[in-house]
């Protein structure tokens, strides 16, 4: 898709925006070492006896040295650390407005979008009370102009000093109304508030729910088929999919994100991502034609 020169191009622009963000972030941790040893050697000149009584001795050796070791590590990681933020808003932007071009496409690209949380409550795949960081947020039409948006996006709860992660991956939104509700999943259950649904045995090796005292109808065996067919991808960690009559929600958790940053960037690489992008469009019209057989 990309020419050598226009990677050149683009590869130029990234490496400017990494040299900047790396020097910034080696700038703040360097700050911070230096810092800290001020802070230890003044330590040193106010308290010099400090070390003669074991009260006191332990103090600065356990303090001094704690800081001293993370902010070390933290200046380390960051002459050899590689941001994804780069990716996000020089890289991929340039990929969609080629796939604009070349497929005469009207996409809409935004790099960490406010987007809050309706979506997900909307769609029940998940807990209402998750925050929800989205990375990347993508919209257009499908071939039968209905609208949608895909999220690469990370849905969290935190508990004190634990945090659950409900969701890491890319959750893709249809505005399309359809003739049934229905959840298809790998594991977990419908957070629909207010409305019951009742696990269906036997309708696949997904995890099947129907609102209570409804049944699988032909409509819901064409989308559970289509779930099916996603979890035999070997890449796909976890599959969500809520119908709810008036949107379709897709969830895909990859065991390897195709989008997240590589320790090479070259023109295969921005090829690769450009195709996937693209399969994401693809991937919208096939759930938009999914009722239509």
């Amino acid at each position: 898709m990309f020419t050598n020169s226009e990677f050149e191009l683009i590869q130029k622009e990234f490496m400017e925006v990494q040299n900047t963000r790396g020097k910034k972030l080696r700038k703040i941790w360097g700050v911070l070492l230096l810092a800290v040893i001020g802070i230890i050697l003044l330590f040193l000149f106010i308290f010099p006896n400090q070390f003669l009584s074991s009260d006191t001795a332990w103090i600065l050796p356990t303090y001094g040295g704690i800081a001293l070791v993370a902010t070390i590590i933290g200046f380390l990681i960051s002459l050899v650390f590689i941001s994804e933020k780069p990716y996000f808003e020089s890289v991929y932007p340039k990929i969609i407005q080629k796939i604009n071009q070349i497929e005469d496409l009207y996409l809409e690209y935004e790099a960490y979008p406010k987007t809050g949380k309706e979506f997900n409550i909307n769609g029940g795949l998940f807990t209402r009370f998750a925050s929800v960081r989205t990375k990347r947020k993508i919209e257009g039409y499908t071939e039968e102009q209905h609208k949608y948006s895909i999220y690469d996006c990370t849905m969290t709860t935190s508990s004190g000093n634990n945090q659950q992660t409900h969701f890491d991956g890319t959750y893709f939104l249809l505005r399309k109304t359809t003739n049934t509700t229905l959840q298809v999943r790998s594991n977990g259950s419908p957070k629909f508030k207010g409305v019951k649904f009742t696990l269906q045995e036997g309708s696949s090796n997904l995890k099947v729910y129907k609102k209570t005292e409804e049944s699988v109808n032909s409509i819901d065996h064409l989308f559970i088929r289509f779930m099916e067919q996603l979890a035999e991808n070997p890449n796909h960690k976890r599959v969500y999919l809520s119908v709810t009559g008036e949107e379709i929600h897709l969830g895909l958790w990859f065991k390897k994100d195709p989008t997240r940053r590589q320790k090479t960037f070259n023109i295969d690489v921005l090829n690769n991502y450009a195709k996937y992008f693209l399969s994401e469009y693809e991937l919208c019209n096939k759930i938009d034609s999914i009722d239509n057989y």
